[in-house]
């Protein structure tokens, strides 16, 4: 239990460190055109990371249940899981996945600056990917509700509220009184409620 506390709070530390936008401008400055491999690197270094964590998740963990679940609450986990990922699905809808992943930048051979989106399920909350996940990760903790699922549970929902702030920070440093605009306008990660 204590290594995947260990390694949610490692996970969420380097993403929002490498995410900041003081850390982008340290790597461009060192890296010069090489900048380009930024993005990428980072998605392919987060996705290893997480990919340790769900293993660990998945197939290592003990079956100590908080509650036993009936098929009534699995059935009902599967259905929030299916809905976050639609949710997730949809909510990359918004955003160019080439650019999104890093690969469109090797392409190009160019960084590209960020646009801000405000369509689509961003219309309705500024962050639908991480709404997405907190309904898949709910879904998950109902569908098997262990000690370590709810310990994940928690974690992960803290650092979305502290990340999403942080990342809000960067936001509001490049967009400027665009992006205070569009936060009086739209919630946070939960619509109609945060």
């Amino acid at each position: 239990m204590v290594a995947i506390v260990i390694l949610w709070v490692a996970f969420f530390f380097t993403h929002s460190l490498l995410a900041a936008n003081s850390m982008k401008e340290r790597a461009e400055n060192f890296l010069g055109k090489r900048y380009i491999y930024y993005r990428l690197g980072y998605n392919i270094f987060s996705l290893v990371f997480l990919l340790l964590i769900l293993y660990i998740l998945l197939f290592r963990q003990e079956m100590n249940f908080v509650f036993h679940s009936s098929s009534v609450s699995s059935i009902s986990g599967i259905m929030l899981m299916i809905v976050g990922v639609i949710i997730t699905i949809l909510a990359f809808r918004n955003y160019d996945l080439a650019e999104f992943s890093g690969i469109k930048q090797l392409a190009q051979k160019i960084h590209h600056p960020e646009k801000l989106m405000i369509k689509g399920l961003n219309a309705h909350v500024r962050n639908p990917l991480y709404f997405g996940i907190i309904i898949f990760i709910f879904g998950y903790f109902i569908h098997q509700p262990t000690w370590m699922n709810l310990v994940s549970l928690i974690i992960i929902y803290a650092y979305l509220y502290i990340g999403t702030a942080l990342e809000e920070k960067n936001l509001e440093t490049v967009f400027g009184e665009e992006y205070r605009q569009y936060k009086k306008r739209v919630k946070m990660l939960i619509p109609f409620l945060f």
